[in-house]
């Protein structure tokens, strides 16, 4: 039992940085890269709201959220912000689709911006609050996912997401440092562990527990505004010296938000690189789908149990290098469109997901966590086989995405759910977030109301 006096103040310091810190506080880079997130996440968010899981999480939110303070958006109804914290929160990470971060939160998009944007709906708050908000959400909230994994706790975004959630919160409820210190400590007693971080083999809905994660932070935060207190967060270390895993401070010298990636395909992260080496295969060598007769990919341990042919969900899709090699194929594109509920069962997908054959590689094992790599060899009917290794996928740090190719993200994403007009309109919003007077205006936006 190590005692409060032999802890570093890690959580006060988080706190202090929740608090204090301004707009003005942020290199411009890191405003720049938050306000991309936030337009990221806002797309995927409206890609998802036609699943399933988007669907339930809605009827659910109603269900239980009798108050009428934040939009619910898959429904266009509203319920209370820790309601539709839980439903925005399940339609942003039902693709597989929003950014990510190796080393701390799988996802941290999906369980800081639905909560944000819920609380600032119901507060009123100015677009620069909710910038505020995100940014310290981000470098809080990895923070404590870095602690927590280099401690051997849960590597996944519903545990971490949390404290993201969490420290989000409390800076748009303006809490002071001590009431902001015990909403990261209320998340740190409450957080949600999940059984297996991802859902390969189950196809299961909740996926890493991101609803709940976001929720336990929100509902951490109001009752942490209430007077209730939590005990210690990943960030508290010992400083009698035999602590090994001394915390990450607030600096303002190194930003994790700078160290997230985007995701060019709705899927899992380990599918990328095998996608971005069978697209590159057949564009350079202009192979067609009858002439292919076998895709080999070699990939990590974990890469290899992604294997299934024929998926019996979304999520389950979302975790076979097969099927979404074989809608590369039939295709020629990896989208929400071709990976939707409704053509799970394409035959044509299906038959050449047949083709597709995963096994491990120790070559790429030495790489993971930090790289997903994988080789692919396609063999067509005449014998010849071409080859090509990806240590690394489109969005990655050393092959990102530019800003032009995020926002043509967001519109393929927005446009089908709320038009051509409405999408532009949001991002010129997001684009200039610190000058909007309220978070009110993006939401009405989002959900096709009349702006008031």
């Amino acid at each position: 039992m190590v005692s409060k006096q032999a802890m570093t103040p890690g959580t006060q310091g988080a706190a202090e940085f929740v608090v204090k810190s301004r707009l003005e506080d942020f290199p411009l880079e890191v405003v720049s890269a938050a306000k991309l997130h936030i337009l990221d996440c806002i797309g995927v968010m409206l890609a998802g709201l036609k699943t399933s899981a988007a669907r339930i999480a809605a009827e659910f939110a109603q269900e239980v959220g009798e108050a009428k303070e934040a939009t619910i958006f898959a429904t266009g109804g509203k319920g209370s912000v820790v309601a539709a914290t839980f439903a925005n929160s399940t339609a942003a990470s039902v693709l597989d689709y929003e950014d990510g971060h190796i080393g701390a939160i799988p996802h941290p998009a999906s369980v800081t911006v639905p909560p944000v944007l819920a609380l600032a709906e119901r507060e009123g708050s100015p677009g620069r609050s909710v910038l505020e908000a995100t940014i310290v959400a981000y470098e809080v909230g990895l923070r404590c996912g870095l602690m927590l994994c280099r401690r051997g706790g849960q590597h996944t975004t519903g545990a971490t997401g949390a404290f993201t959630a969490a420290a989000g919160a409390a800076k748009l409820l303006g809490l002071d440092k001590q009431h902001a210190a015990e909403a990261l400590g209320v998340a740190g007693s409450t957080f949600p562990v999940a059984y297996g971080h991802v859902s390969p083999g189950s196809g299961a809905m909740l996926k890493e527990s991101v609803g709940w994660g976001a929720t336990t932070g929100m509902a951490s935060a109001l009752q942490a505004q209430l007077g209730f207190t939590g005990g210690y967060t990943p960030l508290d270390t010992r400083t009698d010296g035999t602590d090994p895993f001394p915390y990450y401070p607030f600096d303002g010298k190194s930003w994790e938000l700078l160290k997230t990636y985007f995701k060019h395909y709705p899927a899992c992260r380990i599918t990328h690189a095998p996608l971005d080496a069978f697209f590159y295969l057949v564009r350079e060598h202009k192979l067609t789908k009858e002439g292919i007769t076998q895709v080999l990919v070699e990939t990590s341990a974990n890469g290899s149990r992604l294997n299934t042919r024929r998926p019996i969900s979304l999520q389950h899709a979302q975790f076979s290098i097969p099927f979404v090699i074989g809608c590369a194929m039939v295709h020629g594109r990896v989208t929400p469109t071709e990976m939707a509920e409704e053509r799970l069962d394409d035959p044509a997908v299906l038959e050449h997901a047949k083709k597709v054959v995963v096994q491990q590689n120790f070559d790429m094992d030495a790489l993971w966590p930090r790289r997903y790599a994988a080789i692919v060899h396609i063999t067509v009917s005449d014998g010849r086989t071409y080859t090509m290794r990806k240590d690394s996928a489109l969005g990655d740090f050393d092959e990102p995405m530019t800003p032009e190719q995020v926002r043509d993200k967001f519109r393929a994403n927005a446009e089908p759910t709320i038009g051509k007009e409405r999408a532009a309109k949001t991002m010129l919003l997001v684009d200039s977030l610190e000058k909007v007077r309220s978070a009110k205006e993006i939401v009405a936006e989002l959900c096709g109301s009349p702006r008031r």
